[in-house]
């Protein structure tokens, strides 16, 4: 498929990633099987993830409406299989200032209120539909990785309290440690009060089978290789059979095949994202650190490090890096990880590494997700561009487009104007990993620069 930024295997949809998600999630309860014949339904979707999963759930079970989801890989292939299980705040890489600047103090209350609307509805489906997802851990956590970073976390805080009475705390270096961990990154930093942690494979396999139990067709392994405009309907082609449908939802996020979809093309950046697990760790390894939290945490780098104690005391790191996607760039960033984890937690240098995997996440230059339906063809509908925080509001996304093609809810009413619309072109978008290259040459000199 033409339009696509990275090397291909990071398309290969055959194969799943290899993680610590998909070696300790159960297999699917329902049998979802592949597209193999012509089908026919009121709402197609492109895209088996959370936004794609949850939008078939709340249009099946709320809405009574015949859905199919065309997914090209096993469900949650993508960015809600592979990503580190942070559901928290906030999908946008606007600061809150800016955000009241652009937008006003009114439309950013409506957006943090979606965003607590969106944790909120990951615990609710996981009640309702008998999710077994993992949660652990309460709240968020942030550390300043240098000294002078902790005033910046601080001030985040403070406006997350003022703004939008989100409760946060601020805890010295000597706090931090007594709380959740030590290090030679952490200069103390803040809690704040909404979120958690999960198993984001077992959240989305869960969705799927909620998903087909409420009437919904989940059709894994068909990727979708045509899309034409036949006799007033959408025609998606996949190789082994069409699905005709009256309005579709563009659900694939930083995985958009371009050439497919020419109205969305050049919207999205996509952005290599890689994880590493550890073995076990044994008390003692933890004491050495003093880690004491199941919550997830990031430091304040621009290039950002996020980490968090798994329930079996394995330990995840993620990071940013590598512009191609290719395996010889893989190997590099697992060695990378790998060796910035013992810097960070020295007493952690040896442990071995039982896991790597990578994926995409979505940015936009509107730095804020998009929702909407395209002004060109109200039939098609789309959500994307989570800024890297999709597990709260991908599932949200889903519900509120579902809520929408029923006419249960209103564009202007019950969408927040920062997450209302497309995302603009980038200029030249054949040059976006160079976009990438100079972000982060900027982002390490400026993380370094902090003493």
């Amino acid at each position: 498929m033409t339009g696509r930024l990275y090397h291909s295997s990071v398309y290969d949809f055959e194969r799943p990633a290899p993680s610590y998600w998909e070696e300790t999630a159960p297999a699917c309860a329902w049998e979802h099987r592949p597209l193999e014949a012509d089908e026919s339904c009121d709402v197609a979707i492109i895209g088996g993830g959370f936004t794609g999963l949850s939008a078939a759930l709340h249009l099946a079970r709320d809405h009574a409406v015949d859905v199919r989801v065309l997914e090209a890989g096993p469900i949650g292939w993508g960015a809600s299989g592979r990503n580190g299980g942070f559901c928290g705040l906030a999908a946008t890489k606007l600061s809150v200032a800016g955000m009241i600047r652009r937008y006003g103090l009114a439309e950013a209350k409506r957006f943090y209120a979606s965003q607590r609307e969106g944790i909120d509805l990951v615990e609710a489906l996981a009640e309702e539909e008998g999710i077994d997802y993992q949660r652990a851990g309460d709240g968020n956590y942030e550390t300043a990785h240098a000294p002078r970073a902790l005033a910046g976390l601080e001030d985040y805080a403070d406006a997350l309290t003022r703004h939008f009475a989100i409760p946060t705390r601020r805890l010295s270096r000597e706090a931090f440690a007594a709380e959740a961990h030590d290090g030679r990154e952490q200069f103390g930093g803040v809690h704040v009060g909404a979120g958690f942690a999960l198993h984001p494979l077992r959240f989305c396999r869960g969705l799927a089978d909620a998903a087909a139990r409420r009437g919904a067709v989940i059709h894994p392994n068909s990727e979708v290789i045509g899309w034409e405009r036949a006799d007033g309907r959408h025609l998606l082609v996949s190789e082994k059979g069409n699905v005709k449908a009256k309005q579709v939802i563009v659900a694939t996020n930083a995985f958009a095949p371009e050439g497919l979809m020419p109205p969305f093309a050049g919207r999205v950046l996509p952005v290599l994202s890689n994880i590493i697990t550890t073995r076990p760790l044994s008390e003692a390894e933890l004491a050495a650190q003093s880690w004491r939290t199941l919550s997830p945490i990031c430091n304040s780098r621009n290039l950002l490090f996020y980490y968090r104690l798994l329930p079996d005391r394995r330990f995840l790191i993620g990071a940013r890096g590598d512009l191609s996607g290719d395996p010889a760039g893989g190997d590099k960033m697992k060695a990378w990880l790998s060796g910035r984890l013992g810097q960070i937690l020295p007493a952690w240098k040896e442990v071995e590494i039982s896991h790597f995997w990578r994926g995409l996440v979505c940015m936009s230059r509107k730095l804020s997700p998009s929702l909407g339906r395209l002004e060109a063809d109200p039939s098609v509908w789309y959500g994307y561009g989570f800024h890297a925080n999709g597990v709260n509001t991908a599932p949200w996304a889903g519900r509120l487009l579902a809520r929408l093609i029923a006419g249960r809810a209103d564009l202007q009413a019950d969408l927040p104007l920062i997450t209302a619309g497309q995302a603009p072109r980038f200029p030249l978008p054949a040059l976006r990993r160079w976009y990438i290259r100079g972000a982060y040459l900027w982002y390490r000199m400026t993380d370094d620069w902090l003493p």
